[in-house]
């Protein structure tokens, strides 16, 4: 059986959050029942991705013990709350099943393990919706926009306010988005604003769609930025809240990256560590002369032997010298 927490609406602020507000709807979350750790916060690397600002990066974590379950706020800025109760940093505390736990503007309900519910969610999709909900809370923020970028005379852009109705664009006088050109078919491109993004569908025009360059052939969820080309006419997708959760997944990305990093940096440490190398056996010191000799005579014995034989090899030099120079002179 799943691992259940249940995230509530929170319409108004809560105090002490700086009027930071939580979701708009209830939310189910499910987990796996082997889960050891859940760790809360804004940062898209965690078990429990929360993105709301009021939170902190790394907030708290509930745990499993052997005798259950704890709760560990790590030192946030805007606290943890058990049941009304505020938790010092650090400082775990046993919870149970129906435990409220507050973090910031966001009330999580611990249902514990429980059987499988309708409506629950994963922890892959819960990012996104909580970013629609944070969204919907701003409309004026949050609509997404089709704008004439060249290609036909310029028209205001298209604000898709309406969540799931059908925006037509095309030459007809009807369309929503009137495209003037005879090379555009009257009702050309249909476009949907659904919960986890804008979706576009080719209405059997005759000379087709492309999204980015490449031929739409059946509907395409758009991404922030996409282009969408209607014969001569490009069109371009303005959209916040794909927007933030394209920021939301580079960072969880670049989190993923600094942890492998690390990991690599630590093996490369471990194999690096003094007693990993095989040891050279040390060279002998040379003893200490005795003390109270003057400085040349703390010269190694064997330099000393040596700079006798250089003086004895110079006089036998001189030596045959001076009977070839005496030769010489007595033959001359």
């Amino acid at each position: 059986m799943p691992l259940r927490l249940r995230l509530l609406p929170s319409p108004v602020a809560p105090s002490g959050t700086g009027g930071a507000r939580g979701p708009s709807e209830a939310r189910s979350i499910e987990l796996h029942d082997d889960t050891a750790e859940i760790r809360i916060g804004r940062r898209p690397d965690l078990e429990l991705p929360l993105p709301y600002p009021a939170l902190s990066a790394l907030h708290a974590r509930l745990f499993r013990t052997e005798a259950g379950w704890q709760i560990e706020d790590l030192g946030s800025t805007n606290g943890t709350r058990v049941d009304g109760q505020r938790l010092p940093a650090r400082a775990p505390r046993d919870i149970g099943p129906g435990a409220h736990l507050t973090l910031g503007p966001i009330t999580l309900v611990f249902d514990g393990t429980v059987a499988s519910g309708t409506g629950a969610e994963r922890t892959a999709t819960i990012a996104k919706r909580l970013v629609s909900d944070l969204f919907a809370a701003s409309p004026d923020l949050a609509v997404p926009t089709l704008a004439i970028t060249s290609g036909v005379p310029a028209r205001a852009p298209l604000r898709l306010e309406t969540a799931d109705r059908r925006y037509l664009a095309g030459r007809g006088e009807s369309c929503d988005l009137r495209l003037a050109s005879e090379e555009i078919s009257r009702e050309h491109l249909e476009i949907v604003r659904q919960w986890d993004g804008v979706v576009v569908k080719d209405l059997g025009s005759k000379n087709g769609v492309l999204v980015n360059g490449a031929l739409l052939t059946a509907p395409r969820r758009l991404r922030d930025g996409d282009t969408v080309q209607v014969g001569p006419a490009t069109l371009r997708l303005s959209d916040p809240a794909d927007r933030y959760l394209r920021d939301f997944e580079a960072l969880a990305s670049k989190s993923q990256d600094k942890a492998h990093r690390a990991a690599n940096d630590g093996q490369a440490q471990e194999t690096s560590e003094p007693g990993t190398e095989p040891l050279e056996p040390p060279a002998p010191e040379p003893a200490a002369p005795p003390a109270g000799l003057p400085p040349a005579a703390r010269q190694p014995t064997a330099q000393t032997g040596g700079s006798r034989m250089a003086i004895v090899i110079a006089a036998l030099v001189l030596i045959v010298v001076g009977v070839v120079v005496a030769a010489l002179v007595v033959g001359g």
